[in-house]
C-alpha cells in the first residue's frame, strides 16, 4: 500500500460519505449520564423483587434483565422502609428548640436570684436598724455567737 492511498483511506474515514448508506455514524458522549430512576419504576421493581424471592436464580434474572445492581436495589428497599417509617413514627409541626428553653430557664432564675439578693440586702438593712436602735434604748443584745447557736 502506498503513502498515496492510506492517505486517501484516512481522509475518507473523516468523510460521512464513506460510511455506507444502512449504517448511522454514532458519537459516544465524553462523560456517560447518569441513570434516573422514578419512584413508581422503583416500586415496581421492589415488587416484582418480593414475587420472585422463592424461586433460584429469579432474583439475578430480574436484575440482569434490567441492568440493575443488588447494592442498588438494596438502597431503594432501605429508602421505602425508612420512607414508611418515618411517616408513621414523625410527629408533625416545629421542633422543639431546646435550647430557648434553657435559655428562658436561665433567664427565670437569674430574675429570681437578683429578687432575693435584694431583699437579702433589705433585710441586712433591717438587722443594722434595729440594731442601732436597740443600742440607743440600752437594750443589751446577746452576743451574735450565742444568738447563733440558740437558732439552731
Amino acid at each position: 500500500m502506498s503513502d498515496s492511498s492510506k492517505t486517501k483511506k484516512l481522509e475518507s474515514i473523516g468523510n460521512s460519505e464513506s460510511i455506507p448508506e444502512g449504517m448511522k455514524r454514532t458519537q459516544v458522549d465524553d462523560k456517560p449520564k447518569r441513570r434516573v430512576f422514578e419512584p413508581e419504576y422503583k416500586l415496581a421493581i421492589l415488587e416484582r423483587l418480593e414475587e420472585c424471592r422463592g424461586k433460584r436464580g429469579a432474583v439475578g434474572e430480574l436484575l440482569r434483565k434490567e441492568g440493575l445492581y443488588a447494592a442498588q436495589v438494596a438502597k431503594w428497599k432501605e429508602e421505602t422502609e425508612e420512607a414508611l417509617s418515618g411517616a408513621l413514627s414523625k410527629k408533625r409541626g416545629p421542633k422543639p428548640n431546646l435550647e430557648a428553653k434553657a435559655e428562658k430557664r436561665i433567664a427565670q432564675l437569674e430574675r429570681e436570684c437578683a429578687a432575693l439578693q435584694e431583699k437579702l440586702r433589705q433585710a441586712e438593712v433591717i438587722i443594722e436598724v434595729q440594731k442601732k436602735i436597740s443600742e440607743i434604748l440600752g437594750i443589751k443584745q446577746p452576743p451574735e455567737a450565742e444568738w447563733k447557736s440558740e437558732k439552731s
